[in-house]
């Protein structure tokens, strides 16, 4: 229950950050830019913000005795950056924008939550192979979105009305690393049924852009009709539907078994 409890306070402020995107329009006159500590503290705090899910997804699945102390660690040291923003307002095009006591209040009850949660015993090797690799896919798709050349990973159809504004908001939960912080939700609760559930979340972006097509027989400039999966995606959700079914006894989800006592020498 805490470490549910610590993943989703982890996540909330990325998972809700879609639910409070501000659009100032375009502008004809020059917008105020931020100042450099402006930057580095706002750049500081939001990628503490996106590594805090993956930091805490790698140590339930690879070192689930040290994931209360140093997730603990981390989600303290990502609500101090965040601190940060309540003193230092940074200038955007709608003005000056400050830290959230919402987002603050998140890491918090992340941070005592895993400092209250128990150890867990590691998962078998092949079911955190399939979650890492889940995590790292939809990672790498995220961050091909956002950083590559192209700005648009694959090829779309060419969706209108509402496939079109679905697909938008998406695209948009990709580029807000939405969908890796799904993964790391499931990863750190992969010992559990319930992780399999993103499996099926997983494939919605992985499959939207070929069934939107052939139900609204939109036309396409793919070179090729399989371009219009979302790899990554389906290949991730295949796998944490996978892992599912392979073996989960003793994972980071458990409490640690006690220690057989030893005989008492007579």
């Amino acid at each position: 229950m805490l470490r549910a409890l610590a993943i989703l306070a982890a996540t909330a402020p990325l998972l809700s950050s879609i639910l409070r995107l501000e659009s100032c329009g375009w502008f004809s006159y020059k917008v105020m830019e931020p100042g450099p500590l402006e930057i580095a503290v706002w750049w500081s705090a939001g990628y503490a913000s996106t590594l805090l899910p993956l930091v805490l997804a790698f140590l339930a699945l690879w070192a689930p005795r040290q994931f209360p102390k140093v997730g603990a660690i981390f989600a303290a040291a990502t609500l101090a950056l965040h601190a940060l923003t309540l003193v230092v307002p940074s200038t955007t095009p709608c003005g000056q924008k400050s830290g959230e006591w919402y987002v603050m209040a998140c890491y918090a009850v992340a941070a005592i939550a895993l400092l209250r949660t128990r150890p867990g015993h590691r998962l078998p090797i092949p079911r955190a192979a399939a979650w890492s690799a889940v995590v790292l896919l939809v990672l790498g798709r995220a961050l091909d979105r956002n950083y590559s050349s192209d700005g648009i990973v694959g090829c779309w159809a060419q969706l209108r009305g509402t496939w079109a504004q679905t697909q938008i908001h998406l695209d948009t939960a990709e580029a807000l690393y939405i969908w890796v912080c799904l993964a790391a939700i499931g990863a750190v609760l992969a010992a559990h049924a319930s992780a399999s559930l993103v499996g099926l979340v997983l494939l919605v972006p992985g499959l939207f852009q070929p069934v939107a097509w052939f139900l609204s027989s939109a036309a396409h400039e793919c070179s090729n009709t399989l371009d219009l999966f979302a790899w990554p995606h389906l290949v991730a959700g295949a796998l944490a539907l996978l892992a599912a079914r392979l073996p989960g006894r003793g994972g980071p989800g458990t409490t640690p078994e006690r220690e057989p006592a030893q005989p008492h020498a007579s």
